[in-house]
């Protein structure tokens, strides 16, 4: 079982070492720029963004985790800009079509495979609405929410994570 770690934290001491095998991207050390909307991801060019930045060398690292834990501030209750800017580019992860699953119509994996995705963060978050972000974030992408958890309470999602 791999866990990608995605942080916009400076803070290490978030992501010691641990029972599971982990990798930390530090995206203070990459440029991961705003999704534009073009849809070639979707349709000219399948999974690959036609933004030339660092976004290819961290889409590799989450097509071969399991788990991905996203890390960062809280600002206005909600994700940081920069988080969103990777989240928002990860629709690639699933096909432009659509099949109906229970009741509503969604997008099917493209790669066949169901992430578990998680997010801690620190500041002022609202942790009510911030676990019903994962859920549809999760049902969208076709993964599985680990719901959202504050920089405190790290140790419960880990925990959540070694028990899979």
């Amino acid at each position: 079982m791999k866990c990608l770690i995605i942080t916009t934290l400076l803070d290490t001491e978030i992501v010691q070492e641990r029972e599971i095998e982990m990798e930390v991207f530090d995206m203070n050390n990459y440029k991961i720029g705003n999704c534009i909307g073009c849809n070639n991801c979707w349709l000219k060019t399948p999974g690959v963004c036609a933004i030339k930045d660092d976004w290819e060398k961290l889409f590799k690292k989450f097509l071969k985790a399991d788990h991905v834990i996203l890390v960062t501030e809280a600002r206005l209750g909600f994700i940081s800009f920069q988080m969103k800017n990777v989240v928002d580019r990860l629709i690639a992860l699933i096909l432009p079509y659509t099949t109906i699953i229970k009741g509503e119509a969604r997008h099917t994996s493209r790669y066949g495979k169901c992430w578990k995705i998680g997010l801690a963060y620190s500041g002022e978050g609202n942790k009510d609405f911030l676990n019903e972000w994962m859920e549809r974030l999760a049902l969208n992408y076709a993964c599985q929410s680990l719901g959202a958890y504050k920089i405190n309470e790290m140790e419960e999602l880990y925990h959540g994570i070694s028990h899979i």
